[in-house]
């Protein structure tokens, strides 16, 4: 059993969430900023990748590379950092002893960097290197290609790594100006989950926060809207095409949204769902495929992905709409659905059991739910779900006329055509 989660808001608006958990020997500590690539201006993408990178190259405690690496060893545990379309987090998992070193080192990355010039010029071939690496995998690069069409010309259809020519001319005084302005009190939830006291872990956290720059959070993001679009981008070097095809979807507030994630389920979330029977077991017609929800603050997408030989992917795609077509008329099973639900609830209950995957959760709560929700409640609320539920938003989001599709690795006689996803 664990406590109920501490949430508190300092002064100067950093948000703070801890729970404790008594039966475990492990701690987990997140410094989530809530600015991704989609808060970047036009002259500033992938800058907020950029500086997850950038941050690790010193500090004012950590001064060099080397030493920043050195602190990181001795903690004995885990270290990392990421960046998404809509936050950025560092975070790490250590012993319960190793806490106050961990919370200074991640409090150092998110108020002290140092941006030296000579280190960010060698970083940013680190990163000119990751995009070439995301170019080469087709997975990535198709998904790339879905969210600038489905999205495009607004920040969700930036590439979160950013674009080559961009990246290229980024320096200390770009990182130092974006940092200024984005990494702020108001912007900042502190994550925390496992054997940890609240006093004390405020404590800690107090000095650390006190560095941040006051200031205010920056205005609510414009609302964007989905378009659906067709696009076959041929690719001479790969064996195999590789698809995304999207329906507009619930946002992470929607009343919908755990009807939206049982329904993805159901078409393609697992060994028995719609899609993996009826194109791999059935035809025959690829390897992997399935489905997945992408939600975000104002908008979202349940996206359906696979990879198969470019003669076969046409009549993947005519019976990938054909399913779509039948949920859509027919609805689900009575026993689909309730896999489903069992499956969606044993990962809830599974991720109890993982320090950082309590303190992931509760950071994503409160920054894209707006409030905490115990398990109980999280597992009411996908029981609640009906038969009736899952057809009616099926008849909503399943519509052709609204959906974007990218097929990377096609060749002439295997372009997808208007008349496949008809």
């Amino acid at each position: 059993m664990s406590n109920s989660p501490l949430r508190t808001l300092t002064p100067e608006g950093t948000e703070i969430l801890l729970e404790q958990l008594p039966h475990v020997r492990s701690c987990a500590v997140g410094f989530w900023v809530r600015r991704g690539s989609r808060h970047e201006g036009p002259a500033e993408e992938g800058l907020a990748h950029f500086l997850e990178h950038t941050v690790f190259k010193g500090t004012e405690a950590y001064p060099t590379p080397d030493e920043l690496a050195a602190a990181t060893d001795r903690l004995g545990g885990h270290v990392d950092a990421f960046t998404g379309k809509e936050v950025a987090c560092f975070y790490g998992k250590v012993l319960a002893d190793q806490l106050p070193e961990l919370v200074h080192l991640l409090g150092e990355l998110v108020t002290a960097p140092r941006f030296d010039g000579e280190e960010l010029i060698r970083e940013r071939g680190v990163i000119l290197e990751e995009i070439a690496q995301s170019e080469d995998q087709p997975d990535d690069w198709v998904s790339e290609l879905f969210y600038g069409g489905f999205w495009e010309g607004t920040p969700l259809a930036h590439p979160i790594l950013g674009r080559r020519d961009q990246v290229s001319s980024y320096g200390a005084l770009e990182a130092r100006a974006f940092f200024d302005h984005t990494y702020r009190a108001p912007n900042l939830v502190v994550a925390a989950a496992g054997a940890i006291e609240p006093e004390p872990f405020l404590e800690l956290l107090k000095p650390l926060l006190d560095r941040l720059p006051k200031g205010t959070a920056h205005a609510p993001i414009a609302q964007v809207r989905t378009r659906p679009f067709l696009l076959n981008t041929p690719r001479k070097d790969l064996q195999q095409a590789n698809l995304v095809m999207g329906f507009p979807a619930p946002d992470h507030h929607s009343s919908d949204r755990a009807a939206a994630h049982l329904l993805s389920h159901v078409l393609g979330g697992g060994m028995a769902s719609r899609l993996f029977m009826e194109l791999r077991e059935r035809r025959g017609l690829c390897y992997q495929v399935g489905s997945y929800l992408s939600p975000y603050a104002d908008t979202g997408a349940l996206q359906i992905s696979a990879s198969c030989a470019p003669a076969q992917l046409r009549e993947l795609v005519q019976r990938t709409m054909v399913e779509c077509a039948r949920i859509q008329e027919k609805g689900v099973q009575a026993d689909e659905l309730e896999r489903a639900k069992l499956q969606a609830r044993t990962g809830l209950v599974f991720s109890q059991e993982s320090s950082s995957s309590r303190m992931f959760s509760l950071a994503h709560q409160a920054i894209h739910l707006g409030k905490l929700h115990s398990l109980d409640q999280q597992m009411a609320e996908i029981q609640a779900v009906t038969l009736e539920d899952i057809q009616r938003l099926a008849r909503t989001l399943l519509d052709p006329a609204q959906m974007g599709i990218c097929a990377l690795g096609t060749q002439k006689t295997s372009r997808i055509r208007k008349e496949d996803v008809a």
